[in-house]
């Protein structure tokens, strides 16, 4: 079961040696592939073997690439993995329009939702409202009841500022999105979708709608962190961003039951798949925001 996250910050050749991630620094590491749910490259002097690249390939490992502002620029993923990837491709392109409008419908409720309960947990005001909103949401959205519910929960969550800010909150807040975002990705390529072919989201130059779409539900998590860990002003560390990583490996509720970031994902998508080839979306389960801790491993 994998549950490490690998974050190389310092000039590193990267590559694979008997089921193994081999970092070569100043002194050598090795961490088993199998217990790896994600690596992160945010050096710009990084070295990395085609062999490697296979390994994680195969092993549906994340790998993300970072700018020289420590934020994700890249991607890296498996390519059809799945035993039955036509089989699936076909039940996610027959999709029927009003299918995909009902599932952005849960999605953009249980978001809202798990708005409500970031606020609540940081102390915030505007609670209550959230959850009205969210009762409000139709089929496919019509109304944006997103951007009313989004509107009204950063004035509360960030009154001092903006999402359009350069300040380290911002800064993080986009650095753990783009983590659950190659997670979700992760997971869908794993379970044979193709990420490019969202239910909302529908840029012709996005190769991960699909990921923009599902990791919604997942931003909440990311802002209750970033609202207990991160003050405007103070450096965007490297602890910090270790800890937006490890955020993957938090609990989180889903199905009934508190699961890991990571597994809640496959979860997720695994019920997404079931609901696609059904065409039922009452097979879709979608994860519940709780207090941040760490998971139990007995």
């Amino acid at each position: 079961m994998s549950w490490r996250s690998v974050i190389v910050s310092n000039p590193a050749k990267l590559s694979h040696k008997d089921k193994h991630l081999v970092i070569k620094q100043d002194e050598e590491a090795c961490v088993p592939l199998e217990d790896i749910s994600v690596i992160v490259v945010e050096t710009q002097q990084a070295s990395i073997t085609s062999s490697l690249l296979d390994q994680l390939a195969r092993k549906t490992i994340p790998l993300i690439v970072c700018g020289p502002s420590h934020l994700p620029t890249g991607l890296f993923l498996s390519f059809q993995q799945h035993s039955r990837f036509l089989k699936v491709l076909k039940s996610q392109m027959e999709q029927t329009i009003p299918f995909r409008k009902n599932c952005w419908q849960m999605v953009v409720k249980k978001k809202i939702e798990n708005q409500a309960k970031c606020l609540e947990l940081l102390g915030k005001k505007y609670t209550n409202e959230l959850i009205a909103i969210s009762k409000q949401v139709k089929s496919g959205d019509p109304d944006n009841r997103e951007s009313t519910a989004a509107s009204i929960y950063f004035d509360s969550y960030m009154p001092s500022t903006s999402r359009q800010e350069d300040n380290t909150v911002n800064a993080a807040l986009n650095y753990g999105y783009s983590v659950m975002r190659g997670a979700v990705a992760r997971s869908l390529a794993a379970y044979g979708f193709l990420p490019a072919v969202g239910i909302h989201h529908k840029s012709e130059l996005n190769a991960f709608n699909l990921a923009d779409d599902f990791m919604e539900v997942l931003r909440p998590l990311v802002d209750l962190w970033v609202g207990q860990n991160i003050e405007i002003d103070e450096e965007f560390c490297i602890n910090k961003r270790e800890g937006l990583v490890s955020l993957l490996n938090k609990d989180i509720l889903i199905d009934g039951a508190r699961q890991r970031v990571i597994r809640a994902i496959d979860i997720m998508i695994s019920s997404y798949k079931t609901a696609t080839t059904t065409r039922d979306l009452k097979y879709l389960k979608l994860p519940d925001l709780l207090p941040i801790i760490e998971h139990d491993w007995e």
